[in-house]
């Protein structure tokens, strides 16, 4: 097994876990009306438990080893990478939107502002780019330069 030199989980930010909170609120109310308080308040914490779990076990994972970048189940390999270039939340939004091009490979989440963009030279791959969002994008970059 290869030593992981990079890992991060893209979990939902903490105002969407405020946004949850309110949805499973509202249903919450809702079901007191016609249940009472005790039903409401076990749909409430079950709700909310649920939409934690699966938060967090469909989060994307991107993972750097000494051979492979992973961007959850795609993997590029490192020898391959020419540039990893950090994006601001500007320029993420950007590449995004009217910069976007259809050949990258895109990983990215809409609930993060930030991301990476990968360059590499592989004449069998139809991508131009890897595109994927990360909080990390500066220390991203550190760990692909270095080992490119």
């Amino acid at each position: 097994m290869n030593q992981l030199l990079f890992r991060e989980k893209l979990t939902p930010p903490f105002w969407a876990w405020i946004a949850v909170a309110g949805f499973c609120l509202i249903l919450a109310v809702s079901i007191s009306a016609i249940f009472g308080n005790l039903v409401a308040t076990m749909v409430f914490f079950l709700l909310l438990l649920l939409f934690m779990l699966m938060s967090w076990k469909l989060s994307p994972v991107i993972k750097v080893d000494e051979q492979y970048l992973y961007a959850n189940r795609a993997k590029l390999p490192l020898k391959i990478i020419t540039k990893a270039t950090p994006l601001n939340a500007r320029e993420t939004t950007k590449i995004r939107g009217v910069e976007a091009d259809p050949r990258c490979f895109s990983a990215t989440s809409p609930l993060i502002n930030t991301a990476i963009r990968i360059d590499f030279k592989d004449k069998d791959d139809p991508h131009s780019y890897w595109l994927i969002s990360t909080r990390k994008a500066l220390e991203l970059s550190k760990v692909l330069s270095t080992k490119a």
